[in-house]
């Protein structure tokens, strides 16, 4: 499976994990910010492995905080969720953490096979 592919199938499970209600007892085992910037880490590593050609950047960083962002947004208005900047800031950090991270993946490892690297 491509990692463009991967990274749609996994904003759509984020987004339903987001929007949905979750029972009490998976909430109390997960640390919320810890898990936000884990999420957005995972993410910025699957933009960056779908667009190799361009690197990380900024422009991929910028969408996945629009929609970390456009999240929270949507979350004001489910029950049981809430609005939070916090959130929002524990996003930015786990796409600023892929950032050192990027450049230690050696070159041609995010390159689809049969590719070659520019």
């Amino acid at each position: 499976m491509g990692a463009r592919l991967f990274l749609g199938l996994a904003l759509l499970i984020i987004t339903y994990m987001a929007l949905t209600p979750l029972p009490d007892v998976i909430q109390e085992y997960i640390n919320d910010k810890l898990g936000h910037a884990l999420v957005f880490l995972f993410l910025a590593a699957l933009a960056h492995a779908g667009w190799p050609e361009n690197g990380f950047g900024w422009r991929h960083g910028l969408w996945l905080m629009a929609y970390g962002i456009g999240l929270e947004c949507l979350q004001y208005f489910v029950p049981d969720r809430f609005f939070s900047v916090a959130d929002m800031i524990a996003d930015a950090a786990g796409i600023l953490a892929w950032l050192p991270l990027a450049h230690l993946v050696p070159q041609g490892v995010c390159t689809p096979s049969g590719q070659r690297a520019s």
